[in-house]
């Protein structure tokens, strides 16, 4: 097989919702946040919300996925986040930066996305004091860390599950270790427990680890989240 990295625009929706979606609901903790964790329509849903989260904070946002030569099919997907250090400089990974897309474009895509969450969040999860108890320890640490920074953030990284320990993870990590080099950035990221691992190969330092008990809104077992910093590395 001959895997080929490229950039993102609103006309992958439906396969990058496909690779994003589908892995997503593999992890059990992911799939209990909705109310209804049906692909079809999670992936439905969320292949309206693509494009303007794409077109939406271009300054800032970097897109890559990976494909498969062979078939087309996007099985892998990264976004990053420029610091504003690098963000102000206007030029830094251009490639990866989406199609800002025509006004008319760009008001299809706002009107999907609104159609298609409530209360910030995707139409069909949960919400209210489940959430907001999931996510307030990770804020905490998270702003801890920041303000160690600027750093280079790897905001999401997924691989569709049939392509999993093929190197696509290794591939889209890499593409962006490089950027963060190239200006002597750090690169941070929050890590699920399965791909820990892949970070830690790639020369990242766990830094903390938040673990989260929430049986008394039905979870079956803790969630775990690892907090990893990668130091610019000079390349001989």
């Amino acid at each position: 097989m001959s895997f080929e990295i490229q950039p993102c625009s609103a006309a992958n929706a439906l396969g990058l919702s496909t690779t994003m979606m589908g892995a997503r609901l593999t992890d059990p903790h992911w799939a209990f946040l909705w109310e209804d964790p049906n692909p079809q329509d999670i992936i439905a849903r969320g292949a309206l919300r693509v494009p303007w989260n794409l077109a939406t904070g271009r300054d800032t946002k970097r897109h890559q996925k990976v494909i498969d030569v062979e078939t087309g099919q996007i099985i892998g997907f990264a976004r990053w986040i420029l610091p504003d250090c690098l963000a102000k400089q206007g030029n830094v990974w251009l490639e990866a930066q989406a199609p800002e897309g025509t006004q008319s474009e760009r008001e299809a895509w706002q009107r999907q996305y609104k159609e298609n969450t409530k209360g910030g969040r995707p139409i069909g999860m949960k919400s209210g004091e489940l959430m907001s108890y999931r996510s307030a320890p990770l804020e905490v640490v998270d702003a801890r860390i920041m303000r160690d920074g600027p750093f280079l953030t790897l905001d999401y990284l997924t691989t569709d599950p049939a392509f999993w320990r093929q190197g696509i993870g290794s591939m889209l990590v890499q593409s962006g270790l490089k950027v963060a080099d190239q200006y002597g950035m750090k690169v941070y990221v929050m890590s699920e427990p399965a791909a820990l691992k892949l970070y830690l190969n790639h020369g990242f330092e766990l830094r903390e680890t938040v673990s989260t008990d929430y049986s008394k809104y039905g979870g079956t077992e803790p969630t775990m989240e690892h907090f990893l910093i990668r130091k610019p590395q000079t390349r001989l």
